[in-house]
């Protein structure tokens, strides 16, 4: 009886903690504070904590934080925690000036002053190590719908391109309005309808998927061509109208 009550009872707990504190309460971050370096017990590898994640410091770099408190821990208990941040985490790489936000599970890029002063300032900032702290944000099937701070326009952010939403079908089909995320105003300025090279994506309503590239190295503009492989991700009825159609192989690297 208690166990047919308690299995009733998870899946109500379970959205409620959703509702509160979002997927994120389920996911791999640490409860080592900001700024702390966790040190691998078997390994030896150090790992700046930054919005509960974990960014690698190459051994050329550990002076750099030689101040900071280090938290010995076995490398498997390190390897479980996310790479990518919470939610409002501001991140610099050392040696740069650019600041970025992190926001839905993608970095956005804080374009000035007065708009790092909306979302927090710059003591608040982690100086992440100098690695490939990029690389665990690149996921072709993500998507996210996005609005920048104090704009009207709604954008489907998929592999690094932007699509908007004009319509109420599109907008209900990624989410409805509950999904969007505000990020910075003027960081998707040079962000276009290009994805990274190798997207394969359909448009809402057509079940052809198309695969993106280059159709040689000469062409600075993306093509699209049919494809069998399965979608990255859908995007608004329209997005890709404009691209042109190559019926042959397109590609990325030479």
């Amino acid at each position: 009886m208690r166990a047919a009550l308690l299995l009733a009872i998870l899946p109500r707990w379970f959205a409620v903690c959703l509702g509160l504190f979002g997927a994120q309460a389920f996911a791999g971050y640490t409860s080592v504070p900001d700024g702390y370096v966790l040190l691998g017990i078997e390994t030896s590898n150090r790992y700046l904590v930054a919005g509960g994640a974990r960014f690698y410091i190459p051994p050329a770099q550990h002076s750099l934080y030689s101040g900071a408190t280090l938290v010995a821990q076995p490398q498997a208990t390190i390897d479980a925690v996310t790479q990518i941040p919470m939610d409002g985490t501001l991140i610099r790489q050392k040696g740069t000036a650019e600041i970025y936000v992190v926001v839905g599970q993608a970095y956005w890029w804080i374009p000035s002053p007065t708009e790092l002063d909306y979302w927090d300032d710059w003591r608040m900032v982690n100086d992440i190590p100098n690695s490939d702290w990029r690389a665990p944000f690149i996921n072709y099937s993500y998507n996210v719908l996005v609005q920048e701070r104090s704009t009207s326009q709604i954008y489907l952010w998929v592999a690094g391109a932007k699509y908007p939403v004009t319509t109420t079908a599109d907008l209900n089909y990624f989410g409805g309005l509950s999904s969007v995320r505000v990020i910075p105003l003027g960081t998707l300025a040079s962000t276009t309808h290009e994805p990274w090279c190798g997207a394969n994506l359909r448009e809402r309503s057509d079940s052809a998927v198309y695969n993106l590239g280059y159709v040689n190295r000469s062409y600075t503009s993306m093509s699209k061509s049919v494809t069998a492989y399965p979608a990255h991700s859908a995007v608004p009825d329209g997005a890709l109208a404009s691209v042109p159609l190559f019926s042959g192989g397109l590609a990325c690297i030479w």
